[in-house]
């Protein structure tokens, strides 16, 4: 089915596209996508933040110490909850994902030039596909 074939190739051609703008300002695109959700989210529990990211089982924790590690990621106890960790961005780590979203805008702006009028149209479709699939 060539749909399934030109969506399965689409994910590694927009890796690449978004990992060469990302590798200047020293991040991975997964390490960005965290900090960017980050910054819409904040403060998230880390079940939270998983939701929000396309990963693996189990990497998200790994994803996240290294963020932390990195010092963009702080950690503290749920005041409502301490079993839960809520997870914020450092003053590094806002910088950091503000310094991504630039990195990201020109791909965007490319393809919303290119592709802008049918972008949403197909998001929609593709998000109704990946609900029917779940």
């Amino acid at each position: 089915m060539r749909f399934a074939y030109e969506l399965k190739a689409l994910i590694p051609a927009l890796n690449a596209a978004l990992a060469e703008v990302f590798h200047p300002i020293g991040l991975s695109c997964v390490q960005a996508d965290a900090l960017m959700a980050l910054e819409q989210l904040q403060p998230v529990t880390l079940s939270g933040l998983s939701g929000h990211l396309v990963a693996e089982s189990g990497h998200p924790s790994r994803l996240v110490a290294r963020l932390t590690e990195m010092g963009y990621v702080e950690r503290r106890p749920a005041p409502d909850d301490r079993r839960a960790t809520l997870l914020s961005l450092t003053p590094t780590g806002a910088r950091k994902a503000a310094e991504a979203r630039g990195a990201r805008e020109p791909v965007a702006r490319r393809l919303a030039e290119e592709f802008g009028s049918v972008l949403p149209e197909h998001a929609d479709a593709l998000g109704r596909i990946r609900a029917e699939l779940e």
